[in-house]
């Protein structure tokens, strides 16, 4: 009897801690959604434009106007997807349409992030969920998009739904518990990221595929794969035919290739604003117009031809992907990050000599120890996750997945540290692993 008691003990005292972390983990959301709640009704039309905000709302403007069919051009040369999300949102107020659509995307931000944690917070890195939960709720810059008219942010809670879904599925053993109804709610939530900014289809398939490749068997991995490639491509689908029938055309957008020629010639750098002339593309009949496709296929034979030049830009582009917010560093499109209205950094540029310390010597080295420090972190993060071997290296993988394909993407058309964003919430759960790995071997030292 009284080594039952004992043995109860160190297992009602887990639970209570259990509960303990489970309410930090409901209460920082909660209270960064609050504190956003104060932001929205205290700030003229209760929310921002993003990088693209005027684009958005001119897509939307053409919903309201002509209906699903629009053919408003900024619907296809920007993806529709985050348009025609936002739609009924507009269709209901204009004047409280910004209220409602921050109100809603920092909901759902909130969400996330206690979903992801919670299942976290069930494995064996549940040490992680505290800590990850404390540091995504109050990221300025990826917590206070929510209230941008931005893809941004919401994809980033996509990504932590799926990511959540897959670690619920997962055990140490080889054998892991995905089934048909979860690689379906993974592929329909990468099915949204992929709605809001197309460039998510290519991290959605491949992060499938490592989910089917944790189960068993090769037939029933080749079928869960397909199946989850299946729900992730609905969504996307809408576009490609809303578009076929609005403008004739059957595609997603019209401005990848655009995009992937900003990114390369023979005196850019690599960013969004080019330097010197860009690429000649032709098209395949005299005279016509060069399609977007075949400006996709011009930029890529240009790389193969220029391996120099390309793996110049690739160094330059990963620079931008991960530089700081401001500084002499920053490089990207977040002018209007709701961060810097508020950032000690550009606060402090109101003087010459503020000015020129900053964006001098010392704010390079600055903003380059920032930028190496936070990718020294994700990386032993990462290494640290997968020594764990078992549960810890497949989260590992699966966290790691879209943070790298994401750079990968990035290298191929602009250096912009915007879109680092989307996958904040997961670089920064292997940052979290980082800190406390380095944090337990400190304490073992001591």
């Amino acid at each position: 009897m009284a080594k039952q008691i004992k043995n109860r003990k160190p297992a009602a005292q887990a639970n209570k801690s259990a509960i303990k972390i489970n309410r930090y983990l409901i209460a920082f959301p909660v209270i960064a959604f609050l504190i956003k709640l104060i932001i929205i009704f205290n700030v003229q039309a209760g929310g921002w434009l993003g990088a693209d905000g005027e684009n958005y709302l001119k897509g939307v403007d053409g919903l309201l106007n002509q209906g699903f069919f629009s053919t408003e051009e900024k619907l296809t040369y920007w993806p529709a997807g985050y348009p025609l999300l936002i739609w009924p949102f507009a269709a209901i107020s204009i004047t409280k349409f910004l209220y409602m659509l921050s109100i809603i995307q920092s909901l759902f931000f909130a969400y996330s992030t206690y979903f992801l944690t919670n299942t976290i917070s069930k494995t064996k890195v549940a040490y992680l969920a505290f800590t990850a939960s404390f540091l995504i709720s109050f990221n300025p810059t990826l917590s206070l998009g929510s209230l941008t008219v931005g893809y941004e942010t919401p994809v980033a809670s996509c990504l932590m739904m799926a990511l959540a879904i897959a670690i619920s599925c997962l055990t140490d053993d080889s054998d892991a518990k995905f089934g048909s109804k979860q690689i379906i709610y993974i592929g329909l939530w990468f099915g949204l990221a992929s709605f809001l900014q197309p460039r998510f289809i290519l991290v959605a398939a491949i992060f499938i595929i490592v989910c089917a490749l944790y189960t068993v068997g090769r037939n029933y991995q080749i079928r869960l794969a397909a199946i989850g490639v299946i729900a992730l491509m609905l969504l996307p689908s809408v576009l490609i035919f809303r578009n076929a029938e609005a403008v004739g055309k059957a595609t997603i957008s019209t401005n990848l290739g655009v995009t992937m020629n900003l990114g390369v010639g023979e005196e850019t750098l690599g960013g969004y604003n080019r330097i010197g002339p860009a690429i000649k593309c032709e098209p395949k009949s005299p005279g016509a117009t060069v399609t977007d496709n075949e400006v996709v296929i011009c930029v890529l034979k240009w790389y193969a031809t220029h391996p120099i030049k390309t793996i110049k830009l690739a160094f330059n582009k990963s620079l931008y992907f991960w530089s700081p917010w401001s500084g002499p560093v920053a490089e990207g499109t977040t002018a209007r990050n709701p961060w810097l209205k508020i950032s000690p950094v550009q606060n402090m540029q109101k003087t010459t000599t503020a000015v020129n310390l900053i964006q001098g010597g010392v704010g390079k080295t600055i903003s380059y120890g920032w930028l190496l420090g936070q990718l020294a972190l994700l990386v032993y993060g990462f290494l640290s996750l997968k020594k764990r071997g078992g549960l810890g290296k497949k989260i590992a993988i699966l966290a790691a997945t879209p943070v790298v394909l994401a750079w990968l993407i990035t290298i191929g058309t602009i250096g912009d540290h915007r879109f680092r964003i989307p996958i904040m919430s997961l670089s920064l759960l292997l940052q979290v692993a980082g800190i406390l790995a380095i944090r337990e071997k400190t304490t073992k030292a001591l």
